[in-house]
């Protein structure tokens, strides 16, 4: 199957239209309309959003295509599916010792400003931090950013590290630092 940008599902485990704003090869980041006709994070785009998601696999198997609606461009500037849903994945670095001096990608990201959210050592998302330079943020400024901030508040050593697409907070894009994570975690 085929999926797009705005493309509406019914699924076989909610009663809920689901549309799509955002995906990959990986994963699907959909909308869910409510009874009263409105959409989850569509027209709400002032307030805290983490994106509802579920493996492309896990999407395909339970859902049915009913309909389609365009993004507007005020849901592209919002939802921003242009942005990566995962980025600076590695196995052999972990938060609390890589050389913050080596130049490990300098690949832009294809903004100038996002949240980064740190995890504590019990796990669960910390308070997220504005990283904004101009004119476009690089793998490489963000990973040394993200160090500064894990470090804050986890001194435990990380297995990998990586950077998962959360949603939006104040309209920004927000990203999870994270470990490295295979793409077979999405199948839980």
């Amino acid at each position: 199957m085929h999926m797009r940008l705005g493309e509406i599902y019914r699924t076989d485990f909610d009663d809920r239209p689901f549309r799509i704003i955002g995906l990959d090869e990986h994963e699907v980041f959909y909308d869910c309309m409510w009874e009263r006709g409105q959409w989850t994070f569509s027209g709400n785009f002032k307030v805290k959003s983490i994106y509802y998601r579920m493996s492309i696999e896990l999407f395909e198997t339970k859902s049915k295509l009913i309909d389609f609606q365009e993004l507007t461009t005020e849901e592209h500037r919002f939802f921003r599916p242009d942005l990566p849903m995962r980025f600076g994945r590695s196995k052999q670095l972990n938060w609390n010792n890589f050389d913050s001096g080596k130049n490990h990608n300098s690949q832009e990201i294809g903004t100038d400003k996002i949240i980064l959210v740190p995890y504590g050592p019990n796990g669960g998302y910390k308070r997220g931090t504005t990283v904004e330079l101009k004119p476009n943020l690089t793998v490489q400024e963000v990973a040394l950013k993200a160090k500064e901030l894990q470090e804050a508040v986890n001194n435990q050593e990380s297995k990998g590290i990586g950077f998962y697409r959360l949603g939006t907070q104040r309209g920004i894009p927000s990203y999870a630092i994270g470990e490295y994570l295979d793409t077979n975690w999405l199948r839980l």
